[in-house]
């Protein structure tokens, strides 16, 4: 597994939610169609892909060594998130975008990050990156893994005293869940 040390920016770990959002919206802008004017119009016809649907709340359990709830959204806002059930616990969110360019590309555009940069191999998976970060006594692991277009992210923070162990190998463990999810699937390969 190689590991990089990269300079320290704040507030930079983060940046697995502004690149979904940033990519997300350079997406959402382009395309030659107008907006839709009719409300109903909005509502997509397709299912639209939920990291959830690759989780349980009982396996992001066993992994982190705490109960966690999930909140999977609805089918029309869908959502991933992993709360845990005694104040304290560690929390996971997931997330995703679409981009073919793939997260070598993507990974380009987010400049230095802060904390520790690994690239674990996960299973099934293009390409993944790990960072970890401690911020205000909290640890910081941000996962990113690639199937094809399809880069899912997964967020997790834990605050003190937390277990770095538990904590990364709960993220890979989720990132390998949503790489197999993802496989042979339409968003991701």
């Amino acid at each position: 597994m190689a590991e990089r040390h990269l300079p320290l920016r704040p507030g930079a770990l983060l940046g697995g939610l502004a690149l979904a959002a940033t990519l997300a919206a350079t997406l959402g802008a382009c395309g030659d169609e107008a907006p839709a004017t009719d409300p109903a119009a909005a509502v997509p016809t397709t299912p639209l892909w939920n990291p959830c649907d690759g989780l349980s709340a009982e396996g992001v359990s066993e992994v982190l060594g705490t109960v966690v709830t999930m909140d999977a959204g609805r089918p029309a806002v869908p959502r991933c998130a992993f709360t845990p059930a005694e104040e304290g616990g560690a929390a996971i969110d997931a997330n995703y975008v679409l981009f073919p360019a793939g997260l070598d590309e993507a990974w380009d555009t987010m400049g230095e990050l802060d904390g520790t940069v690994t690239n674990p191999t996960i299973a099934r998976a293009d390409d993944a990156r790990v960072v970890v970060n401690v911020d205000d006594g909290s640890l910081l692991v941000t996962g990113f893994v690639q199937n094809d277009d399809l880069i899912q992210v997964v967020n997790l923070v834990d605050p003190a005293p937390y277990d770095r162990v538990v904590a990364l190998r709960a993220v890979r463990q989720v990132m390998t869940d949503l790489s197999a999810h993802a496989d042979g699937s339409a968003f991701g390969g």
